[in-house]
């Protein structure tokens, strides 16, 4: 209906929620490793209810089609299964790091947030009342022109320990989602 944009007329709709899993890899081309971190966010996309966005993948083929075709070399994510629901919700997109606009406003989720960028989670809550937000992950593992630009013309950063430490990639991704979705709700 809305898949990736706010603009539903009705103030009693929540504005989505993205989940942007930027490749943490140089490489742009799918391997296991990659596989198998896509299979291991779908369950927490649909568990929050996020929309997911892959980045910078090498994916060519739609994002239904890149879901059958992963499935069955993967046991995790319900053997694939929770992707190819996501997809078939319409809430998968696969796009590059050049066409990255009209996600909402992004947060980068990161270890190392700039000091005049830095929100806690109370704030990235209330944005996401109010409009879609896309949580930003791997930006911390690779660099170059584009994801500087995008991180300095972020609307915030989170460091969702506070402490400035660095967790997994899997790690932040549960930790933030599960604060989020449980921070929204109470």
């Amino acid at each position: 209906m809305y898949p990736l944009k706010r603009d539903s007329p009705s103030p009693l709709v929540t504005p989505p929620i993205n989940l942007v899993l930027i490749n943490p890899q140089k490489k742009t081309e799918i391997n296991e490793e990659n596989r198998r971190l896509i299979a291991r966010v779908a369950p927490v996309c649909l568990a929050y209810k996020f929309h997911l966005l892959l980045v910078d993948f090498g994916i060519k083929e739609t994002p239904l089609d890149f879901a059958k075709n992963m499935a069955p070399s993967t046991s995790i994510g319900g053997e694939g299964e929770n992707l190819i629901e996501l997809c078939r919700n319409g809430k998968v997109k696969i796009t590059d790091l050049q066409a990255l606009q009209n996600i909402g406003e992004k947060i980068i989720c990161t270890s190392s947030p700039a000091k005049t960028k830095s929100k806690n989670l109370n704030e990235i809550v209330q944005l996401s009342e109010q409009k879609t937000i896309a949580l930003i992950f791997g930006i911390d593992q690779r660099t170059n022109k584009i994801l500087k630009k995008i991180k300095e013309e972020s609307y915030g950063h989170l460091d969702i320990t506070n402490k400035k430490i660095r967790l997994s990639l899997d790690s932040e991704i549960g930790a933030v989602c599960h604060s989020l979705y449980s921070t929204k709700t109470d």
